[in-house]
C-alpha cells in the first residue's frame, strides 16, 4: 500500500509539533510495509526528491506569505495532484487539506482521503487573545480565523475519514461544527519508545538542589507566567527548597520573563536556555527529577508523552488535555489553579520516593503513546478506505 502524506512542515523544523508527530508516525508505517511519500512545502525554488529513513520526500516550491500550505498548493497544483494520484490513500492534515482536497475530488481523482486535526481553530484564537502573542500570531489567527474555519468546516465534509489526536479535541471539534462524536476517529500522537530507553529513569548529578524543566515557545498559553509565579510564591511565601529551573525556548514574553525574574530576584533559579539542539533538550530533560508543563491549552503534546516515557513526574493545570495524557490516577500531579500547583510542586519536590514512585506509572502510561501502536491503528484505517 503507498500512502501520501501531506503536510505544510516536513522534516521537523521545530520540536515538537506536527512535523516531529509524522516524522515518528511515518517511520513506524515504514517498517510496518508501508510505501509512504510525504509530500510538503519548501522554501527552495525548486522541487526536490529525496529518500529519508525508508520514507520518500517530495517538497515543493512555496512562497514566503501566509498562509504557506495555500501557496505551496496553489504554486504546484498539477504536479500535487499527479504525486497524489500514485497512492491508495492520502493521509492530510488539518487545514493542509484545502484547497487539493476539494479540487481532487472535482476533477475525479477517486482516491479516500483521510485528515488528521491536531488543534482547533477557535481554541487557538482565544489562547492568543492576551498579551504574550507576537504581530505574527495576530496576523495569522486574528483575520486569518474566518478562512481557518470556513476551511476545516469543508474539510470535515469532504473528507472520507476525519482524525482528532485526542478524545478532548474530538470534543471541541465536534462542539464547534455540530458533528456526533462518531463523527471523528480518535489516534493520539505518537513517539518512538525505542528512542528513550537509555534515558529511563536516569538522574547522574548528585547534590540537594532539585532541578527543574519547562520547554516550549515563550508566550501566553505556554503557562510561563504562571509559572514563574508559581516558583516566585515556593521560593518566597510557601517554603524554602533548593531548586533551580531551566527555561528552553524563545518567544514574545522573552523580554518581560526574563525583567520578572530579575525583579523577584529569581535569577540565581531560573536559566534561560533559549532555542538548543533536540538532543540537547532531551538529555537536559533527562537529568532533572520534574518536569513543570503549565500550558493552559494543548491537544496531545509530544513533550508530555517523552516525559513520561523519561519516567518523570509532569506538573500540569487541570485541563481537559493533562488529565486525558496523565490519566484520572494521577491526580497528583493536576493542580486547578496557581497556588495548588505550587502545593503539589513542593510536595514532590520534599520527596524523591514519590517522585519515583510516579516516574514509574508514567513510564507504563506512556506505552499507550507508542509509535508502533498509533501506526498500527492508522494502517488499518488505511485499509479500511482503500477496500
Amino acid at each position: 500500500m503507498r500512502v501520501a502524506i501531506l503536510t505544510v512542515e516536513f522534516p521537523p523544523t521545530i520540536l515538537g509539533g506536527t512535523g516531529a508527530f509524522l516524522q515518528n508516525l511515518a517511520s513506524a508505517l515504514s517498517k510496518q510495509g508501508i510505501e509512504v511519500v510525504i509530500i510538503t512545502g519548501s522554501p527552495e525554488r525548486v522541487p526536490r526528491r529525496t529518500i529519508t529513513d525508508g520514507m520518500e520526500v517530495v517538497q515543493f516550491p512555496r512562497e514566503p506569505l501566509l498562509p504557506r500550505h495555500f501557496w505551496f498548493q496553489f504554486r504546484n497544483m498539477d504536479s500535487i495532484k499527479k504525486e497524489l494520484s500514485t497512492c491508495d490513500v492520502i493521509h492530510a492534515q488539518d487545514c493542509v487539506s484545502f484547497p487539493i482536497l476539494k479540487l481532487c475530488k472535482r476533477s475525479g481523482i477517486e482516491i479516500p482521503w483521510l485528515v488528521t486535526y491536531h488543534t482547533n481553530p477557535l481554541s487557538e484564537l482565544y489562547a492568543i487573545a492576551h498579551r504574550g502573542a507576537s504581530m505574527l500570531d495576530y496576523v495569522s489567527y486574528i483575520p486569518g480565523f474566518p478562512l481557518w474555519d470556513m476551511t476545516d468546516r469543508m474539510v470535515l465534509k469532504a473528507a472520507d475519514q476525519s482524525v482528532a489526536v485526542s478524545n478532548s479535541l474530538r470534543d471541541e471539534l465536534c462542539r464547534s461544527y455540530g458533528l456526533e462524536k462518531q463523527a471523528i476517529r480518535v489516534i493520539h500522537n505518537c513517539i518512538n519508545l525505542s528512542d528513550f530507553e537509555k534515558f529511563k529513569n536516569k538522574r547522574t548529578v548528585t547534590g540537594k538542589k532539585i532541578r527543574l524543566f519547562f520547554a516550549g515557545r515563550l508566550y501566553y498559553r505556554k503557562g510561563i507566567l504562571h509559572l514563574l509565579r508559581i516558583l516566585s510564591s515556593i521560593a518566597g511565601d510557601i517554603g524554602k527548597v533548593d531548586f533551580e529551573l531551566q527555561v528552553f525556548g524563545r518567544g514574545p514574553l522573552e523580554r518581560s520573563l526574563k525583567h520578572y525574574v530579575s525583579q523577584h530576584n529569581l535569577s540565581s533559579v531560573i536559566n534561560f536556555r533559549g532555542h538548543v539542539t533536540r538532543d540537547t533538550l532531551l538529555d537536559s530533560m533527562s537529568m532533572c527529577d520534574i518536569v513543570c508543563f503549565p500550558s493552559l491549552y494543548e491537544a496531545c503534546p509530544l513533550l508530555m508523552m517523552e516525559a513520561m516515557a523519561m519516567g518523570k513526574p509532569v506538573v500540569a493545570f487541570d485541563r481537559p488535555f493533562s488529565r486525558e495524557m496523565l490519566g484520572n490516577a494521577h491526580k497528583q500531579l493536576l493542580a486547578s489553579d496557581e497556588r495548588d500547583y505550587a502545593l503539589k510542586l513542593l510536595s514532590l519536590m520534599e520527596s524523591k520516593p514519590v517522585r519515583l514512585e510516579l516516574g514509574r506509572k508514567l513510564i507504563l502510561k506512556s506505552q499507550n503513546f507508542d509509535s508502533t501502536k498509533t501506526a498500527s491503528l492508522y494502517r488499518e484505517v488505511y485499509e479500511g478506505l482503500a477496500r
